[in-house]
């Protein structure tokens, strides 16, 4: 049951899905109603007009019925304005965010106004979310204004495009003092697979209409993993304005791409489709400021069905194919001393979703069955002075899922639960007698193997069973609260259940300004990569530990947020502090000379830190749009290790704390983009600064191994060493050409320079195992798209 059962059930789900959009229409993605009211005695108006209007310009009309009240379905998540006129009443206009399948409550209170006097209307203040301040909310044309290197996969196109994300070792993102911290949920749906692109295949960030990036006040519907939870909403074509593109690019280090998209509408089924191939040589951050052995080429496939059934029914299909293959990278001396040393990796992955729901006038009811499979292929390096790590990695989903939301006075509710099977299948041989001849050579650290060599092949099953109720409810004319408790049952491995209690609330403080408080209790996996290997005591054979350790148990986190967001002049700024305090937090261990990844868990951590974000819409209509992201962090480990896989003996006996390897103290990213309406050209660039990550855990001596000559032996002494910090910048100019009234160019050239000053830095330099990670050089690629 590996592939071939994959393909069987997948086709099996794209069938039973085009067989039912033979009668479908279109897609419900959210609900907005309410009432309007009259403000002098809160009495219900009725035939009131009510429009609903998108940041992107579409629009949907509406009038209020006898109670006063109105609702708009299929709502696709973004910005609006929504606005009410009633004859002998002012009108008036109340902006808001939609958020991924939503139910929004909107009261609108009209005055009494001249019934022939036409009245200038401003928006008021944005309905509060009781998200925390640091959230943010990407849209495709912010996601399409990235050099297109960067939106090949979700990790680089986020990285810098909210607060608190922070580079770290092996290209991962860390967020909040998580090792494993994106969490993407696609169409409602969170896959298991880390996104990063050892990992899996991820996602490319061209399918994403919209994306909610969501870093504390967290409502009960979100589980798995917290450091940063990606809500993705993926583009249908019925939402297209153009029936398709094609984008050619390429540009130094061998970067070649090509991709192409096509959707629309046809009377009641919604469809769109989306491919690219990508070659580079410089696929992942090598080792040295000069990429050597690192070229990787990827495909990738992506496929939306959507209809209706009725007015209030909607069916959806999605598709997903990915794969890559590349080399590991290697330095200049591993070129001088082990020329055979070749490494690399291969990685399929494919998924799938069937969902139904049915939106009303109160109420919004969806359910998902999901199904994916994913493979991970660590080819040996081969010849003398090197490690052979020979890996296979197989996971098996299948799930399904189902949501309610209904709206009763001021309360909305919502109760869903979530079933996952899961089935991993691991293959590990790792002989280390040639990287243990290396470290001799170059008296380099090093640990003793018994028998120089650790095998291992094993499959499991297990899942997780996930049951939540939440109330977002308006406390009064100020005050908006998300309530919710989350239940969670895991048994693959190590089995646990836990309770998560969330609290988030929303003040409006006045002119515009929403101050946010939460208390949020997590229950956090163990992550499902590696979780076999990590579990089977592999430590037995590392001669300095010569035990097995415990199995890897879930991690429970407790987290507050304090913020506030307010406009300043054309500025929209949020400020949040944050503390976490984590048992059994997570951590990558890599195995010495290779690109083998396990998990250990330590015995607590401690997270804290300052964040602050701006945009800038009220310079919108001035061509401009801007951001500035800042993050003020400290990310403490506290040893001993209490299981899984560890290299480093002195973990499992020291009681100290430590800076983890994603502390960074100060990080800061912005960026900017002008474009001038009359000729089409634009203009963007981007910064980011850091303070830099701490390097390793320094060296100790220890006696020898009879008949070994006297070196350095691994260690996990602290030492106050990071590296260096790094300020570097990019630029983009393009140019849309062959307009047609609001649309965009049919053609579109653009250039793309990253770290315009050429100042490759070290990235990540996580320990002693773990070489050094380079980022890229000034590098110049172009690109050129035709839209049809």
């Amino acid at each position: 049951m590996c592939a071939k059962h994959a393909c069987r059930v997948l086709a099996l789900l794209v069938l039973a899905c085009v067989l039912a959009v033979s009668d479908a229409r279109a897609q419900a993605e959210g609900v907005v109603r309410g009432h309007v009211l009259a403000a002098a005695d809160g009495s219900a108006v009725a035939q009131a007009s009510v429009a609903l209007l998108s940041v992107s310009g579409d629009r949907a009309e509406s009038r209020s019925d006898t109670a006063g009240r109105f609702s708009f379905s299929g709502v696709r998540p973004g910005g609006y304005v929504l606005s009410a006129s009633a004859e002998g009443f002012a009108p008036r206009e109340t902006r808001f965010t939609l958020e991924p399948r939503e139910v929004r409550s909107v009261v609108v209170a009209l005055e009494i106004g001249p019934v022939a006097v036409n009245v200038a209307v401003t928006a008021e203040a944005p309905l509060p979310s009781t998200h925390s301040p640091s959230s943010t909310v990407l849209t495709a044309e912010r996601l399409d204004q990235m050099p297109i290197v960067q939106r090949a996969n979700l990790p680089d196109a986020l990285v810098t495009l909210a607060p608190g994300m922070i580079r770290g070792h092996d290209d991962f993102v860390h967020v909040r003092g998580h090792e494993v911290a994106l969490n993407p949920m696609i169409d409602g749906v969170s896959f298991w697979e880390n996104p990063h692109a050892l990992f899996s295949g991820g996602l490319s960030a061209d399918v994403i209409e919209t994306a909610n990036v969501m870093t504390g006040g967290f409502s009960a519907e979100y589980g798995n993993r917290f450091g940063g939870v990606v809500d993705v909403v993926t583009k249908s074509g019925f939402t297209r304005r153009e029936a398709g593109s094609v984008t050619l690019g390429g540009g130094q280090a061998g970067r070649r791409n090509v991709s192409g998209e096509f959707g629309g509408a046809a009377r009641r089924v919604g469809y769109y489709l989306f491919g690219a191939l990508a070659h580079s040589d410089r696929f992942l951050s090598p080792p040295d400021p000069e990429a050597i052995h690192d070229r990787g080429r990827g495909a990738r496939l992506f496929v939306r069905l959507d209809g209706r059934l009725g007015r209030a029914e909607a069916l959806r299909a999605v598709v997903m194919g990915d794969g890559a293959n590349f080399e590991i990278p290697k330095t200049p001396l591993d070129v001088a001393l082990r020329p055979l040393a070749d490494a690399g990796q291969r990685t399929r992955q494919q998924r799938a979703i069937v969902g139904w729901s049915r939106a009303g006038s109160d109420a919004l009811v969806s359910t998902s069955a999901y199904q994916g499979w994913s493979r991970v292929r660590l080819l040996p390096a081969a010849g003398p002075l090197t490690a052979r790590a020979d890996v296979g990695r197989e996971l098996l989903t299948a799930g399904g899922k189902g949501d309610l939301t209904w709206s009763t006075g001021p309360h909305t509710l919502k109760i869903g639960m979530d079933v996952v099977r899961l089935r991993p299948r691991e293959v590990l041989t790792y002989d280390y007698a040639g990287y243990r001849d290396l470290t001799h050579v170059l008296a380099l650290p090093h640990i003793h193997v018994t028998g120089q060599t650790i095998a291992f092949s094993g499959r499991d099953a297990g899942g997780q069973a996930s049951a939540y109720l939440q109330d977002d409810v308006r406390l009064g004319a100020r005050v908006t609260a998300n309530l919710g408790l989350r239940l969670d049952h895991h048994d693959l491995v190590a089995s646990a259940t836990h309770a998560s209690p969330r609290a988030n609330v929303a003040v409006e403080a006045g002119r515009g300004s929403v101050v946010h408080a939460s208390y949020n209790r997590f229950f956090v996996p163990p992550p499902v990569e590696g979780v076999l290997s990590s579990a089977a005591g592999l430590t037995r054979s590392i001669r300095e530990i010569g035990r097995p350790l415990a199995t890897i148990q879930p991690t429970v986190e407790d987290q507050v947020e304090l913020g506030v967001v307010a406009p300043l002049r054309f500025l929209q700024a949020g400020l949040t502090g944050y503390f976490r305090a984590t048992n059994n937090p997570v951590h990558t261990t890599v195995w010495p000379d290779s690109r083998i990844y396990s998990y250990a868990s330590f015995d607590r951590a401690r997270a804290y830190g300052l964040e602050v974000k701006a945009d800038a819409p009220g310079l919108a209509r001035h061509g401009l749009t801007g951001y500035v992201n800042y993050a003020l962090g400290r990310v403490y480990f506290y040893n001993p290790v209490t299981g899984g896989f560890v290299a480093e003996a002195a973990h499992l006996t020291e009681a100290s704390r430590f800076l983890a390897p994603m502390d960074q103290t100060h990080t800061l990213t912005g960026g900017a983009t002008y474009r001038h309406a009359r000729t089409g050209l634009w203009i963007g660039a981007s910064v980011e600064y850091g303070s830099g990550t701490p390097v390793g855990h320094g060296d100790d001596e220890h006696g020898q191994a009879e008949g070994e000559a006297d070196h350095a032996h691994a260690s996990s002494e602290r030492r106050a060493v990071r590296v260096p910090a790094h300020f570097t910048g990019d630029m983009s100019l393009g140019l849309d050409l062959l307009r047609a009234g609001d649309r965009r160019g049919r053609l579109t050239m653009r250039l793309d320079v990253q770290n315009v000053a050429n100042r490759a830095y070290v990235i990540a330099h996580a320990g002693e195992f773990s070489p050094p990670q380079y980022s890229v050089p000034r590098l110049i690629s172009a690109a050129a798209t035709v839209r049809f």
